[in-house]
């Protein structure tokens, strides 16, 4: 399926905002805890997704036909989930496909063209979190020749920290 990066701009939040929720809904819906914070974001949550807009580092999949059918955040740096890291690399997070895509290989896609932005870039790495509770999401990483690399843990949940080299 042929779709495109579209750079997001602040006016696009409340855009953002409805995908988050939506895939938390979806996510609740599978009787997973994840993202739950994104059906009544607390302030932290808010700002986080803001900063990111005005940074620049989301990217909405959009599709001639059907419109907007994802969200992505792109970031070079992320001291939250991974602390200070000399080799450079290519963070992946909010990866979004809409449901009603699901099943089209469309996460793949994303992934392949990140690493082809990363090589391009001369990225060492793309480096993504995923929720350590969810073990589907976790082998569909390692499916795609992630390795887990460590655990990050929060106060109310628990990340794995996966990594792919670029070249």
């Amino acid at each position: 399926m042929e779709f495109a990066f579209v750079k997001a701009n602040l006016s696009d939040l409340s855009k953002a905002f409805a995908l988050l929720k939506e895939a938390a809904k979806v996510l609740q819906g599978k009787g997973l805890d994840q993202w739950q914070c994104w059906l009544s974001p607390d302030a932290s949550d808010i700002e986080w997704v803001t900063e990111g807009f005005r940074k620049g580092a989301f990217y909405f999949l959009e599709h001639n036909e059907w419109g907007t059918i994802g969200m992505v955040r792109i970031q070079e740096e992320d001291e939250l989930y991974w602390g200070k890291q000399e080799e450079t690399a290519l963070y992946i997070h909010s990866l979004i496909v809409r449901s009603s895509f699901s099943g089209k290989r469309i996460g793949v896609q994303v992934i392949d063209r990140l690493l082809r932005m990363a090589a391009h870039r001369k990225i060492l790495w793309l480096r993504l979190d995923c929720n350590a509770s969810n073990p589907r999401l976790c082998k569909y990483y390692e499916d795609q020749n992630f390795k887990q690399v460590g655990i990050k843990k929060f106060e109310d949940f628990s990340c794995n920290l996966y990594q792919r080299k670029v070249f």
